[in-house]
């Protein structure tokens, strides 16, 4: 069994390119040393992203996403257990995507994304990662 933890959080400030390259850097190189793989997918300022492995592990990465000041308003999602990863060939996929993608995933228009993560089971987030 694998645990796996979804969650987003909103950018503190308008990210760069050189701000994604940073983060993703940190976040492949911690992972890569805890066994943990995942997503992340950034649209127009939210973050949204499943972390898997080891549950202990996992929790910590949470717990130090948590403290960055890179993002406010951060809310878990859900976690659980499942019975293999999925992002398992990745120590962290990401993706860049534009509420226009989430809109035409959904075949509906949400105004911006907000109302998009704020009405979305977690089931459709875990599908939009999987895009």
């Amino acid at each position: 069994m694998v645990f796996y933890l979804l969650y987003y959080g909103i950018e503190s400030f308008k990210f760069k390119q050189k701000d994604f390259q940073e983060l993703l850097e940190q976040a492949r190189s911690r992972n890569e040393k805890l066994n943990i793989t995942g997503k992340l997918i950034y649209c127009e300022g939210t973050f949204i992203q499943v972390l898997e492995g080891e549950e202990q592990h996992v929790k910590e990465v949470y717990a130090s996403i948590l403290r960055d000041h890179r993002m406010v308003a951060t809310k878990l999602v859900t976690e659980g257990k499942v019975e293999e990863r999925h992002f398992g060939a990745w120590s962290m996929d990401f993706k860049e995507i534009s509420l226009a993608t989430i809109n035409d995933f959904e075949n509906c228009t949400h105004p911006d994304v907000a109302d998009y993560i704020n009405t979305a089971p977690a089931i459709k987030l875990l599908k939009l990662l999987g895009k």
